[in-house]
């Protein structure tokens, strides 16, 4: 069989095309002629079972850019033609958003069943694929040309395509006069008129070249067609299921709520629920677990989201009243009390399991639901349950267990193990939360709502997928992030990071199936901290801030060059902390002497050094949790000593160093003479703005494909603080979304971004989790508000000293009206554009602190569910305003 590749790209000189492919012979130059039309011939014997190819485009750097999209394919029916030409469009980068499945299977949701359409069109020798997603409900796409079969240009008698899978749209054709070329175009048909109502938007008509051979196929992959129709632009709601509140609840939003949450948003025009990750974090089985970031299971559900009313029939008469009479006192709680709740739910979940368990585990629905996920879910019983056994996650004290172990874990989920109950639980209680997120997704849907879930970037150190696959993660060090708006001294999540290159020999599958997972309940994600796929912050172990990390990977400088461009390498005056006698008074007046005498040695005249027991930021954290008495103020002024640095050494580069981060503020730095200064300030400026920028750039198109494109969800990604260049080009190129919060702008030349200013794949928000609600922020800094008033909302005069309601709804409007696909809004800022409905204490409604690694996620809404449905008059004010500024999504 012979497969020729063509695809038209016009190349500058140097460049040149590349087919990509599971073939044996893998990827092949192609040939042109002309520098536009491309071409590749390979005979094959057989067909893989499922041919993978796409285009990428070699640079004069030897650069390889690959095109949009995800892999194209060729279906097993090309097999009945002894020649099949592959005529493709280059697809441009970002073009594949609406290909997306809030678009193909939500808001234009075909009625008709779809499928492959390979079999249907087999018999064809001319086959034409083209993807579109947001075709009006009763119309088609279809297709009119030159030849007969395609109606001759007849509006009423074009070639009507099949709707497949994925956005695809099908047909196929066996031309009249095969030697003639074949002139056509893509236009909607409306099946109610019986004709062509809209062509799409091109001066030249598109070609079908003749084909030399008879019996030869050609099957045409054509770009999206531009039909004039405006771009779908919707609207949505941001709150963490655990803060959902109604009648229902237990102290605490659960997977149920959604449904309540969804009729609201249908009511009140939103088109999309955002929330925060819905993944078990039950390390320490303490408050602690609030975290949502910190997932024991990267698929595992949390628990704390189970609904147990669906149970009720296995409790006695007065288990039932004692549930409902804690169910009371917990949803009169103005915060999540974690552990409580924790506690009930676990304690009803095993009176139900003892009922159900024999029922449950013979049933089909668990058999099937076991066997789908049995390679996973039998790793995370057993890590449950010796996390029980042992009281604590950290699997290195688990003894026997502490390596992970196939027959041991098999043994562990045997019912002739004599404690089988207590690891088998933890099945049976995924396999309720299965059924209440996929019900709450479904019922979602439904209602034209579309769930959008969050990928943290880490995974606990302690968890149940760095047990099984160690090999993964660098557990060596912590992941975190640099000094930014929400903390001076950085950010230490204490994850470890990846092993990418680990994880890239087999195809990332980790992350594809981690995103398969996700996609069984959302249409759309949220990538966290999307710059960890470009270098992620790495900090040693031993540190507790995150000021002595760097980033990861990285080309760090040598001494020859740090020479070279005049910072004059000294490693004891640039790499150990600046301690000399003048800093210590400084710093701590009166108690200098005591301070240094107690943690110091004075290594030579009036300078010092940490003692080895108090020599890293681990060690000082450590010696002051075990103190009595508020000894903070001290603790905080040590670690800044130990951050006292010009230059920190790469661990795995020997002898190749990195510029602290705000170096600028270090006393070590200020106190050099001004030469030295001046080299150093041009090498942090090129180090951490100009010299990663291609690198970084190649790191994420090595990974970030393969996460884009495991499902057809709309991928979204969180690309706030230190943004490299390269990151809007790559994310562009991808079709994934960025992040716009008008007050934390990347573009540090600017206060404020401007709205207007976005571009149409990106989500703008006028906050998150980790900021503050509009309200508390207008508090915050009297004279940023005043700015902000004066020459963003363009107001004169003095800004109101609190953020009324008229003063919201005009920052909502802003957002509506910005270009960007979707406008999403923390509900607390909703509720705020209501003097009624606003809570009365806008402190309360922060859901996160970032400076705080201890933070107690517990924030819960003030008004019930049930209770914002009642308040028609407010949703309807809503919607009108979403309504009129064109975002509400329709078919």
């Amino acid at each position: 069989m012979k497969i020729i590749f063509q695809v038209e790209y016009a190349a500058r000189w140097g460049e040149e095309l590349v087919v990509k492919s599971n073939l044996r012979s893998g990827d092949q130059p192609m040939a042109c002629a002309d520098g536009i039309r491309w071409t590749l011939q390979v005979a094959q014997q057989r067909l893989p079972e499922a041919l993978r190819y796409r285009y990428a485009l070699r640079k004069a750097t030897g650069e390889l850019e690959e095109e949009g999209g995800g892999w194209r394919t060729l279906a097993p029916q090309a097999a009945a033609f002894p020649t099949v030409v592959l005529s493709d469009s280059w697809r441009a980068s970002g073009g594949d958003a609406l290909i997306s499945s809030p678009y193909t299977s939500v808001f234009f949701r075909r009625s008709e069943k779809l499928r492959d359409g390979g079999e249907a069109f087999c018999h064809h020798s001319r086959r034409l694929t083209i993807r579109a997603s947001c075709i009006p409900q009763g119309c088609l796409l279809c297709v009119t040309g030159s030849d007969e079969a395609l109606g001759g240009w007849d509006a009423h008698r074009p070639l009507l395509m099949q709707p497949a899978l994925h956005g695809a749209w099908q047909t196929g054709f066996t031309p009249e006069n095969r030697c003639q070329p074949i002139f056509y175009k893509y236009a909607i048909y409306d099946v109610k008129q019986q004709k062509v109502v809209r062509y799409e938007q091109r001066q030249r008509d598109r070609v079908l070249p003749p084909v030399e051979h008879s019996n030869a196929a050609l099957w045409r992959n054509d770009e999206v067609p531009d039909f004039g129709l405006s771009a779908p632009r919707g609207a949505g709601v941001a709150i963490p299921v655990f803060a959902l509140r109604s009648a229902g609840s237990y102290g605490v939003g659960q997977f149920s709520d959604l449904k309540l949450l969804a009729d609201w948003a249908k009511q009140a025009g939103l088109s999309m629920i955002q929330v925060l990750p819905v993944n078990d974090t039950s390390a320490t089985l303490t408050w602690r677990d609030s975290y949502p970031y910190s997932g024991i299971s990267v698929l595992a559900l949390h628990p704390l989201y189970l609904d147990l009313a669906p149970l009720s029939g296995c409790f006695t008469p007065k288990q039932a009243e004692q549930l409902k009479a804690e169910q009371r006192r917990l949803n009169a709680l103005q915060e999540v009390d974690y552990e409580r709740v924790m506690q009930l739910k676990w304690k009803y979940v095993r009176l139900a399991y003892g009922k159900e368990k024999t029922a449950v585990f013979a049933s089909e629905e668990y058999k099937n639901f076991f066997a789908q996920r049995k390679r996973w879910l039998q790793p995370y019983a057993a890590f449950c349950y010796l996390r029980g056994r042992y009281k604590t996650a950290d699997f290195a004290a688990w003894e026997e267990f502490a390596a992970f172990s196939e027959a041991k874990i098999a043994a562990l989920n045997s019912p002739d193990f004599p404690e089988y109950d207590d690891v088998a639980i933890h099945c049976y209680v995924q396999l309720l939360l299965h059924n209440q997120l996929k019900e709450a997704a479904t019922y979602c849907r439904s209602q034209g709502v579309i769930l959008k879930g969050d990928i943290p970037i880490g995974v606990s150190r302690s968890s149940c997928d760095a047990w099984v696959a160690p090999e993964l993660y660098n557990m060596d060090v912590q992941a975190g992030a640099p000094p930014d708006a929400f903390s001076a001294t950085g950010q230490n999540w204490g994850f470890p990071t990846y092993c990418w290159s680990r994880m890239a020999l087999d195809g990332y599958r980790w992350w594809q199936q981690r995103l398969h997972a996700m996609s069984e309940y959302f249409d759309a994600f949220r990538i966290d901290h999307i710059l960890g796929f470009f270098r992620i912050w790495e900090i040693p172990l031993h540190s507790v801030q995150g000021l002595l990390g760097y980033f990861s990977p990285a080309l760090p400088l040598s001494v020859s060059e740090l020479n070279r461009r005049g910072a004059w390498f000294n490693a004891e005056r640039l790499c150990t902390p600046y301690i000399r006698e003048h800093v210590l008074q400084e710093l701590f007046g009166d108690e200098a002497c005591a301070v240094a005498q107690f943690f110091m040695e004075e290594y030579k005249a009036h300078s010092f050094r940490f003692k080895p027991e108090f020599g890293t930021q681990r060690k000082i954290e450590d010696f002051f949790a075990k103190q009595n008495g508020d000894s903070s103020e001290l603790k905080s002024k040590l670690l800044d000593l130990l951050s006292d640095v010009v230059l920190i050494e790469d661990k795995s580069q020997p002898s190749r160093y990195h510029p602290r981060i705000a170096m600028h503020y270090a006393r070590s730095y200020r106190e050099l003479d001004e030469q030295q200064k001046q080299a150093l300030d041009a090498i942090y400026l090129d180090f951490f703005y100009q010299r990663h920028n291609l690198f970084w750039k190649e790191q994420a198109l090595q990974k970030l494909p393969a996460v884009r494109y495991a499902t057809s969800m709309l991928a979204c990604g969180e690309d706030l603080g230190m943004v490299p260049s390269c990151v809007p080009e790559v994310m562009q190129q991808l079709g994934l979304l960025s992040l716009i919060i008008q007050r934390m702008p990347n573009d540090s030349s600017v206060e404020f971004a401007p709205l207007a200013c976005a571009p149409y794949l990106s989500v703008c928000s006028p906050g998150s989790h980790d900021t503050s609600g509009l309200r508390e922020w207008w508090e915050e800094d009297r004279s940023a508000t005043q700015r902000f008033y004066n020459h963003v909302l363009r107001h004169d005069g003095e800004a109101p000293a609190t953020c009324e309601p008229w003063v919201v709804r005009e920052i909502v409007l802003q957002h509506l009206n910005a270009p960007s696909m979707w406008a999403v809004f923390p509900l607390q800022d909703l509720l705020a554009t209501s003097g009624s409905l606003r809570r009365s204490n806008p402190r309360a409604e922060r859901i996160n602190l970032p400076s705080n690694p201890h933070h107690y996620w517990r924030y819960r809404m003030h008004l019930t569910l049930e209770e914002l449905l009642r308040r028609g008059e407010f949703s309807r004010e809503l919607r009108k305003m979403v309504e009129d500024s064109g975002r509400t999504i329709s078919s």
